[in-house]
């Protein structure tokens, strides 16, 4: 199983931060980050910041990257309506609109397996 780290470590390489960027940002160093995450003693708050910042849902550091669809492609939820100048973006919302396809046809096919 994914360790939590490993699985914020992928997430920073795809929003191209780095580990170090993210603790300077907490106000924390490197070694009390990662020794928060790999003993789970991480408060929630600082959890709850990296989700928020890194726009991904904070359940998503709890799950197992197996139970989503594509996660080669894409391990988590991401919310990326709006372009960087904070303008909603029409292919970035047909983007989302299409994981959420995506997400439900997964959905739906594990939903036809438990009732055969």
């Amino acid at each position: 199983m994914q360790s939590m780290r490993d699985k914020i470590e992928e997430i920073l390489q795809k929003e191209h931060y780095t580990f170090a960027q993210l603790a300077e940002y907490l106000n924390l160093s490197e070694e009390e980050l990662a020794d928060g995450l790999e003993h789970k003693t991480l408060e929630l708050r600082y959890l709850e910041e990296i989700s928020k910042n890194l726009k991904v849902p904070l359940y998503s550091f709890f799950r197992s990257t197996s139970e989503l669809p594509h996660a080669h492609e894409k391990p988590y939820f991401t919310n990326r309506l709006w372009d960087d100048d904070g303008t909603k973006s029409p292919q970035k919302l047909k983007e989302e609109i299409n994981l959420l396809k995506q997400a439900i046809a997964y959905k739906e096919a594990e939903l036809a397996k438990n009732k055969a």
